[in-house]
């Protein structure tokens, strides 16, 4: 293959070419090394070989152990696959500073050291293997890098940026094998789980198609010649110049979804149809949280709120006494600017719940860096939960069943209180 080397100013682009063979070994790895107290983090497991396809239509799930070393006995949690045939498998674990380890919840003080275990039951050799991995709660004001460093190395596995099937789709992409839809559902799903971060965009001049530099790229990626930083940074350019548009199409309802994916399945290649199904399936998610929701418009943002006990919105009341709310909301932006949801901790958010007469401050919440932006046309799912007062301008979540209770948003485009009917 001969190489053409493109240069451009302030960007250097390298694309490694050749695709490995998906690997038969697991790897596990959290989110974050260092984890606050009293908040959500997420552990994932990559093993293409659970990806079992016995559902073609579905994500594949299995259970993960996890524990501290203040609750040593842990808990079994499920871990789903984040899309249909990525083989990569997401679980969430509340660390909590009190109350007791139940359901998703483990108790684990500052500078406690949190573990996963994950048991690989498809070695290339046949036989099993344990896979582990390990993360340090905070401790408030202090360097966290000395208890990290005693944390034995293979517990340390990070991340996979860009899995398999991105690069793959890179290599084919440039060799003709599948259209540019198809590899910018790859950026898509980049941007979707934050391995590209893109704060704004600028307008460009764009054709219809991409850049043929840009596809030769692509190939140098996949063939291994340039590292995946310098394509992620690539990319990275494009997408907030305009040279390459990831903006969602529009879908109006999961009736509509039914031919699209029809039409996948008769796709006979398994990562085209991959490629083909991904996108739709990010988008029926939303579409049915917005169908078992009611719908609160304010200025360009419309929260959505499905009720408790449907789409992880839940309340209970732990063994000692703690009552626990746990909300999941999506909010569209049906606007033309990009709009940011804010809330930098407790005492500085725009949210919180009501019940009349006082109001109550998160326990534990994924905005990160206090912020998420939303892109005009799209959507975002974020997290909050309300219990134990974990300082900082916080307060503990108290119930009482003779008052009602509201979830309140009070953004510098618009307030709305969003009754919640806890029960």
């Amino acid at each position: 293959m001969k190489l053409l080397f493109v240069i451009i100013p302030l960007l250097v682009f390298s694309i490694p070419v050749a695709f490995a063979e998906p690997s038969n070994v697991g790897n596990m790895y959290w989110k974050q090394e260092i984890i606050s107290p009293n908040s959500f983090v997420d552990i994932y497991v990559h093993d293409d070989d659970m990806n079992k396809k016995e559902y073609p239509n579905f994500a594949d799930k299995f259970t993960i152990s996890v524990w501290s070393d203040s609750s040593p006995d842990g808990l079994e949690i499920e871990v789903v696959e984040t899309g249909v045939y990525s083989g990569i498998f997401k679980g969430r674990v509340f660390i909590a500073d009190s109350g007791d380890t139940l359901k998703n919840r483990l108790v684990s003080m500052p500078g406690d050291t949190v573990y996963g275990k994950y048991v690989d039951f498809t070695m290339p050799d046949g036989s099993t293997s344990e896979i582990f991995s390990a993360a340090i709660v905070k401790i408030s004001g202090q360097n966290m890098n000395s208890l990290l460093d005693k944390i034995d190395p293979k517990f340390r596995a990070s991340a996979e940026k860009v899995p398999s099937w991105i690069k793959n789709n890179a290599g084919w992409w440039a060799n003709d094998d599948i259209d540019d839809d198809s590899f910018i559902q790859g950026i898509q799903f980049l941007i979707k789980e934050k391995i590209l971060e893109i704060s704004e965009t600028t307008t460009a001049d764009k054709s219809d198609k991409i850049p043929a530099w840009v596809k030769n790229n692509a190939g140098w990626w996949a063939e291994g010649q340039i590292t995946e930083s310098d394509f992620l940074s690539g990319i990275t350019h494009l997408v907030k110049t305009g040279i390459i548009s990831v903006g969602n199409d529009s879908v109006d309802s999961a009736s509509d979804i039914d031919p699209i994916l029809a039409e996948c399945q008769s796709i006979k290649s398994t990562y085209k149809r991959l490629n083909c199904e991904k996108e739709i399936k990010q988008k029926l998610e939303f579409i049915e949280f917005k169908q078992s929701s009611v719908g609160y418009g304010v200025g360009p943002i419309t929260y959505y709120y499905p009720g408790i006990g449907n789409f992880g919105n839940e309340f209970e009341i732990s063994s000692s006494g703690q009552a626990m709310l746990r909300l999941r909301i999506l909010a569209e932006n049906t606007g033309n600017d990009v709009v940011s949801l804010k809330c930098t901790g407790p005492s500085i958010c725009s949210y919180d719940v009501w019940d009349g007469s006082k109001a109550f401050k998160y326990a534990g919440m994924d905005f990160v860096s206090g912020q998420i932006p939303i892109n005009p046309g799209t959507s975002v799912i974020f997290n909050m939960m309300f219990g134990p007062n974990i300082g900082y301008g916080g307060n503990q979540f108290e119930y009482d069943s003779s008052k009602s209770y509201n979830f309140r948003v009070n953004e510098n485009f618009g307030s709305i209180d969003i009754p919640l009917k806890i029960e």
